[in-house]
């Protein structure tokens, strides 16, 4: 490691500071002045939330309460809320009143999901982002409260070229390329990075996996260990050297827009996606197809919202009587199922995800 961590001083260590920098700075400091902003008024609604609680229920005071029957009964147990009180039921969407993390838009450097340990997804922006998904490994200190499945950190300009010229010195980015991996093995990794003016793409995979045509050829040994040694390297910014960094403090990343998409597929194991037409529209609460009537059409059945619209077509569903599904990984991904009558097995599944700065909406998660 200690090579490893010489060789990537010396990529960074002679950078000259941007022209920018000055600007760099008010931006870092806009930020962390909004983020102790969103922070006090948490804490504020917390604190008044407990202050209600305690009124209605004589908790936490009575801590021991003895029933007509005899005997003693305890108190509720309190535990910490992983989201803010108000926003509680829709893990996911920022705390209301967030303030949209800046700029909205953003030129995509490199990408990163999959992993040959634990699954990782990360996006790298010229500006110097970096936004990390929620897929199980996200960096030390990320944000619960108001988790919105994505946090962003900042690197400087010299960073961001370190990490794109690591990916593109592998030789392997010349030009698009499907590699195969070994019958059932289950790891999975997919990289984009900018090589010039284009945006180049590597897939990692077995031959199920429908991003690698049956025909692609097997990765060689050599291009193995190559893929293995960049998502090491990236998976693990604890290995980056410090001056990459323009601020390393995890910050939630806010979207200012997602996109909801609708898919009829089975419960239970592989199956063919069901057409979503106007009788799988009929199973949404009326409430909630006319808010997500009034995005933006992608698609078919893919619309754009902001953030409010998003928050609205939530709570129309929340108050349907649906909650959240649970996700294998991920604590905040956002996604709903109703069952559908007509396709015994099946249900409509509602897919929330965020636009990120490139202009791409994400969901993390299977499906």
């Amino acid at each position: 490691m200690s090579d490893l961590r010489t060789i990537m001083e010396r990529g960074v260590g002679g950078a000259a500071p941007p022209p920018d920098g000055f600007e760099r700075m008010l931006r870092r400091r806009d930020r962390k002045q909004r983020n102790q902003r969103i922070t006090a008024g948490l804490v504020g609604i917390a604190v008044f939330v407990a202050a209600v609680w305690i009124v209605t229920t004589s908790g936490p005071f009575d801590r021991a309460l003895t029933p007509g029957g005899g005997g003693t009964a305890t108190g509720p147990t309190v535990t910490e809320p992983t989201i803010a009180p108000e926003a509680a039921g829709i893990v996911g969407l920022p705390t209301p009143g967030a303030a949209p993390s800046t700029p909205e838009h953003g030129r995509l450097v490199l990408y990163l999901e999959g992993g040959v340990g634990p699954w990782t997804a990360l996006w790298v922006y010229a500006d110097g982002r970096l936004i990390w998904g929620d897929v199980g490994n996200l960096p030390a200190g990320a944000p619960t409260v108001g988790a919105t499945g994505f946090v962003e950190q900042h690197l400087t300009p010299a960073g961001v070229g370190f990490l794109q010229t690591q990916v593109i010195s592998t030789g392997l980015f010349e030009h698009d390329l499907p590699l195969l991996r070994g019958p059932g093995d289950p790891r999975f990794l997919t990289i984009q990075v900018r090589n010039g003016d284009r945006l180049v793409w590597l897939t990692w995979a077995v031959e199920e996996n429908w991003r690698v045509p049956k025909d692609a050829p097997p990765a060689t040994p050599e291009q193995a260990s190559a893929l293995e040694g960049i998502y090491a390297l990236l998976a693990d910014p604890s290995s980056w050297p410090a001056n990459v960094w323009e601020d390393q403090d995890v910050e939630t990343f806010v979207p200012s827009r997602y996109q909801v998409w609708l898919r009829d597929f089975p419960d239970q194991g592989p199956g063919p996606d069901v057409a979503v037409g106007a009788r799988q529209w009929a199973l949404l609460p009326t409430p909630a197809a006319d808010i997500l009537r009034l995005g933006t059409k992608v698609d078919r059945v893919n619309y754009e919202l902001t953030t409010e619209e998003t928050r609205a077509l939530a709570e129309a569903l929340n108050e349907a009587g649906l909650e959240p599904l649970a996700m294998p990984m991920g604590e905040a991904v956002l996604r709903y199922a109703l069952e559908d009558p007509n396709e015994p097995g099946n249900s409509l599944f509602v897919f929330f995800g965020p636009v990120l700065p490139h202009g791409e909406a994400v969901s993390l998660g299977p499906g």
